[in-house]
């Protein structure tokens, strides 16, 4: 391979790396906001609709506040330190960012059959997850290469 030839592959791994990284920003900076909304929704008693179909569901009282400290922390706390440690290029983003993704991506799994198979939001967020998955499989890949 000639030297110019690495200088290109090694450009190739610098972009794969720097748009794996802005991916995995962007799509943890928007979940960290959609839980946000999420809290004041459920804290606002916007929510209480599905608040009272997850109490029949689990056939628990739940009320508002175990719902909006459940997505508060187990969406948002792995969401908001993978976009924390990705902002600051810290070399463990590419796999917090992996695990973010996976309890984003395991979350809407196990809400969808409790609050049901046609909420476009749930769908949105599944798809989040799983490019915050890839995006940060894509991260880890390029920063070995890097």
């Amino acid at each position: 391979m000639s030297l110019a030839g690495l200088e290109h592959s090694t450009d190739g791994g610098a972009d794969r790396y720097a748009a794996s990284r802005r991916w995995l920003v962007g799509l943890t900076g928007l979940t960290t906001v959609g839980v946000l909304v999420g809290v004041q929704g459920f804290l606002s008693g916007a929510f209480d609709p599905l608040v009272e179909q997850l109490a029949g569901s689990l056939e628990v009282s739940v009320g508002a506040v175990l719902p909006a400290c459940a997505l508060g922390v187990g969406v948002g706390l792995p969401q908001t330190v993978a976009l924390a440690l990705g902002l600051r290029r810290h070399p463990k983003a590419g796999l917090v960012g992996l695990g973010a993704g996976a309890v984003l991506t395991g979350w809407v799994l196990v809400q969808l059959p409790l609050i049901g198979w046609t909420s476009p939001v749930q769908w949105v967020f599944l798809a989040v997850g799983l490019v915050e998955i890839a995006a940060s499989i894509l991260w880890l890949r390029s920063a070995r290469v890097r």
